[in-house]
């Protein structure tokens, strides 16, 4: 399967609140992306009686330390519409109410890996972390995946303009699990 090309959405969505998660789809064109498929997993240590392999070598599981920390995420694209291109440039800014009465709520803290909840951020002020999903249009067999809890650092994100169209470029850092979709989650439309 060739992704080079083909357009596709973006999704971004916030948590909600009262049961409302606001998200925005996003089509593009001629992404370029950077992601892993999964998150990493611990390291296993082969331990041995004095470097001699016997009945009684044995695995130890390394620390946790790969499995929970952030995974980084990029992608640069040019938006195919730029009806919201104001509220997502908002989004990945930091910004933590949208123009009007929309206040966005982090994902952070919400989700869980390896069956424990990840923790909030120490700094909740003006720190929010999203879901992002992307999904190819592959004619006949979407492929998309969903990353969990995305935080996009102030100053790492750009839209540029050109003749030909606006071009997002983001760089992200994924602290929850990775997953394949078929689709894109429903959630309502940001209203700004």
């Amino acid at each position: 399967m060739i992704l080079q090309g083909i357009d596709g959405q973006l999704s971004l969505q916030e948590f909600g609140n009262n049961g409302t998660t606001y998200g925005m789809q996003i089509l593009f064109c001629e992404m370029d992306f950077s992601g892993p498929s999964s998150r990493p997993r611990t390291e296993e240590t082969l331990v041995m009686n004095r470097g001699t392999f016997s009945t009684s070598a044995h695995y130890i599981e390394g620390p946790d330390d790969p499995r929970y920390a952030p995974i980084p995420i990029t992608f640069s694209c040019r938006l195919a519409d730029t009806v919201n291109t104001r509220i997502l440039s908002d989004w990945i800014s930091g910004v933590t109410k949208l123009t009007g009465t929309t206040q966005l709520y982090s994902f952070k803290g919400k989700t869980t890996l390896d069956g424990n909840t990840l923790p909030n951020f120490n700094d909740t002020t003006g720190k929010y972390a999203y879901r992002v999903e992307m999904l190819w249009d592959t004619a006949g067999s979407d492929l998309g995946y969903q990353y969990n809890e995305v935080y996009f650092p102030p100053g790492q994100q750009t839209i540029s303009e050109s003749p030909d169209g606006l071009t997002l470029s983001a760089n992200g850092q994924c602290f929850g699990d990775v997953s394949r979709i078929l689709l894109i989650s429903g959630t309502t439309p940001v209203i700004a």
